[in-house]
């Protein structure tokens, strides 16, 4: 009798801290988890064939299909900075995250998850990984990116109150004509950017401590105005789309000369990749563009924990500590 009882109270304590043991970390596969997020007037699931390569090529790995709102709808409307927001809380509900992971974002999801990566971050970025998207900022191709009405009334005052609280593309358009009103209007890209005199450290601390960042842009994108706007590039002021269009190379730019947000430190130690594709602006999440995916961002999001962690301790001055 004493023994089945000792039996049964060891068969309950083990039933107890089954439910108390901490459910399966990301840690338990050999690769840090990946977080994708998608552009504008897209959703999860267009990056549903990112999510397949991945899990195709690295067996057992954590893949997160970031939502934000409604999908399409609030990727349109929806202020920047809520959706930075919303990405920031979906992150922190999700505790396989907590020891780090790697971050792709492609066209307008490079500037949710940046904003991530600057403003939240607690959950600590690895590497960082944007496609085709307009770090630089937007100048042209409106009409691709939102509805025919809305670019119609977008046109008329692009950095008003309610542009600026109602549009998201507004909240990252750089007028090279109007740059003043610009950094003093525009309510996301201007401040995420550090384009304003007072400068915001924690964004350079957080984007110092990536173990890499990688900027691919497209050669023959008819969507990002400037198409370099992927590798942070924008159009000299007073000039625009067409011939006569100047850009301001990454490297001779304010933005990294004076090193705003901390590019120019990646940079110099060998931490900045810049790539090119030659995909069209929609196809970087499909099929037609997986060489590209296989080319740059496999080898990044194949590092192991092992690298990982090995890469933390011999760089503490740059990696910030998992919470």
């Amino acid at each position: 009798m004493r023994a089945c009882s000792v039996t049964m109270i060891l068969a309950a304590a083990a039933c107890c801290c089954g439910f108390l043991a901490p459910s399966v970390r990301a840690e338990d596969s050999a690769y840090p988890p990946v977080v994708i997020m998608h552009g504008i007037l897209g959703t999860a699931e267009n990056l549903e064939t990112v999510a397949e390569w991945i899990r195709e090529q690295l067996p057992g790995i954590y893949v997160k299909s970031m939502e934000v709102g409604n999908g399409a709808l609030d990727s349109v409307f929806m202020d920047m900075n809520k959706q930075v927001e919303l990405f920031c809380e979906n992150i922190y509900a999700d505790e396989k995250l907590k020891d780090g992971f790697n971050l792709i974002g492609f066209s307008q999801g490079g500037l949710v998850s940046r904003g991530y990566l600057q403003r939240c971050n607690k959950y600590p970025v690895i590497n960082f990984i944007s496609w085709a998207s307009p770090q630089g900022g937007q100048f042209g191709g409106v009409e691709a990116l939102v509805p025919p009405v809305v670019s119609v009334i977008f046109g008329r005052a692009p950095y008003s109150p309610l542009m600026q609280s109602g549009l998201a593309l507004a909240q990252y358009w750089r007028d090279p004509y109007a740059l003043d009103l610009y950094r003093s209007n525009s309510s996301f890209l201007a401040d995420l950017n550090n384009e304003r005199p007072e400068k915001n450290e924690t964004y350079k601390k957080h984007i110092t401590s990536l173990k890499s960042m990688m900027l691919l842009h497209s050669t023959v994108d008819e969507v990002i105005s400037p198409p370099t706007s992927g590798w942070f590039e924008t159009f000299l002021p007073f000039t625009g789309p067409g011939e006569k269009g100047v850009v301001v190379p990454l490297r001779q730019s304010l933005l990294y000369l004076q090193d705003w947000i901390g590019l120019k430190v990646l940079d110099k130690s060998g931490r900045l990749q810049m790539h090119t594709s030659d995909c069209a602006h929609e196809d970087h999440p499909n099929a037609a563009c997986k060489h590209s995916f296989d080319l740059y961002t496999l080898p990044l999001i194949s590092e192991t924990w092992d690298s990982v962690r090995s890469w933390r301790v011999k760089n503490p001055m740059y990696a910030l500590n998992a919470h």
